[in-house]
């Protein structure tokens, strides 16, 4: 399977802004906001299982043992940079505004940040090869569909 990171990134993080939006307008208008998860695992599960649609209805093949495993790593990367750029950005644009974020953000020791970080890219990892081989599945049944169509 040939990975398309540039279409993973794009979808990653249009999905990312997406959440963080409604996030922000529910925040606004209604005083609830969303899980805190949901902007990093709705755009891993999305770009993942589009990924691996497009190769399932364009190949109609599984993918081979251990491929979602070794592919789940490029995909992970990005977007662990791309929340990482994220990250800096609204540190540096609360500080901007005067925030005093790195008061807040030392209340939690270097090695906990540690574990929280590593915890992420693993969960992410798992959610980007889950979703992967669950897109290849379903974009088999949808060429198979489109196949059988008169």
């Amino acid at each position: 399977m040939e990975l398309n990171l540039r279409r993973y990134a794009y979808f990653y993080g249009a999905i990312m802004l997406g959440v963080i939006a409604v996030d922000l307008a529910l925040a606004q208008w209604t005083s609830t906001d969303l899980p805190a998860g949901m902007s990093v695992w709705l755009p891993a599960i999305t770009a993942a299982q589009d990924l691996g649609m497009r190769h399932g209805r364009n190949t109609e093949a599984a993918l081979p043992k251990g491929a979602a495993w070794r592919l789940a790593w490029p995909l992970t990367m990005v977007a662990t940079a791309i929340q990482l750029v994220f990250a800096g950005v609204s540190i540096g644009v609360m500080t901007a505004l005067g925030y005093d974020v790195f008061s807040v953000l030392s209340m939690l020791s270097a090695p906990v940040w540690m574990m929280i970080f590593v915890g992420m890219v693993g969960l992410v990892y798992l959610t980007n090869r889950v979703f992967l081989g669950m897109g290849v599945r379903n974009g088999i049944k949808v060429a198979a569909k489109l196949r059988a169509k008169p």
